[in-house]
């Protein structure tokens, strides 16, 4: 019998440099509200973060991931710097690099501040392949990953500059929509397993809406055409909390990774994927290390 894929998803580690270190010209932006929320209390929540991240890694090797899945916000401000220092905390993780999925979180896009995407995957580049790039509808996205014969990964950006300060919603571009559209009709993934992965949530865990400044404002239609996947996941961050939900209209399941760093809060997912069926294993910290939730 063949070994189960094993899959790692994670997100929203929001790593940050400390704020002294901000070049005083990046206080003239949305950044100055965030910098302040972070000097007022919430950076405190992941001062542990690259403890943990030390720990994730070892979870990782522990438990022989195949692949490892990242929806997005590695950084607090989307600094250069803290995509550099979230790129070198993460390294292990991402070797080899085709074994590596990620899309960028809105903290990662934080302002309209020249290429904010070409920032994000300048220090990630190396994990961007594309296995089918005749998809792509501007930068990298969609993204697909051919894993064996058996699964897939399709990688949609949601995330987008919000330079209002209490604004931080997302959307996918109307391109990358009708390029999923055909992707779901493309015979090379045909009976394969589809795990769609994206920032956003498409729905809260009481399968609602997210308020409008919050949330993917497409989120329906993200949905409606997510109703061609055969066999699948839709695969998430954005809200810091781990949970998973079944939804009426839809034959896949949705899971939220929650954030893998912040203080009483931290939580993400391991699949595993046997032929035609999907076991979901939610993984949480108790202070030392990560572990499985569930017996095994």
């Amino acid at each position: 019998m063949n070994k189960p894929l094993r899959i790692l998803h994670f997100s929203d580690i929001h790593v940050n440099i400390q704020i002294r270190h901000m070049h005083w010209k990046k206080w003239f932006s949305k950044r100055a509200v965030g910098a302040i929320n972070l000097l007022r209390g919430r950076a405190k929540y992941f001062d542990d973060t690259e403890k943990k991240l030390a720990a994730l890694i070892r979870f990782k090797e522990e438990n022989d991931i195949d692949i490892v899945i990242n929806t997005g916000d590695y950084t607090a401000l989307g600094l250069k710097s803290e995509l550099e220092l979230a790129k070198q905390l993460l390294e292990p993780l991402m070797t080899p690099p085709q074994n590596y999925i990620t899309v960028p979180g809105n903290h990662d896009i934080y302002v309209h501040e020249g290429n904010s995407h070409y920032r994000f995957s300048e220090q990630f580049c190396s994990v961007l392949q594309n296995d089918l790039p005749e998809y792509c509808r501007g930068g990298h996205w969609p993204l697909i990953r051919l894993l064996g014969k058996d699964a897939a990964v399709i990688a949609i950006d949601s995330a987008r500059p919000n330079p209002l300060p209490w604004k931080s919603s997302g959307e996918i571009s109307p391109e990358q929509l009708e390029a999923l559209d055909t992707i779901l009709k493309d015979e090379r993934l045909k009976g394969r397993f589809l795990f769609v992965i994206t920032h956003y949530a498409p729905r809260l865990s009481n399968g609602k809406d997210d308020e409008k400044l919050h949330g993917l404002v497409n989120a329906d239609d993200f949905l409606e055409i997510c109703k061609g996947i055969e066999r699948g996941a839709l695969l998430f961050g954005h809200i810091h909390k781990t949970y998973r939900l079944s939804i009426p209209e839809l034959d896949s399941e949705l899971f939220c990774a929650g954030s893998a760093t912040m203080e009483g809060h931290e939580g993400c997912w391991v699949y595993e994927l046997s032929g035609k069926n999907m076991q979901a294993r939610q993984v949480g910290w108790d202070g030392s290390q990560y572990s499985f939730m569930d017996l095994p």
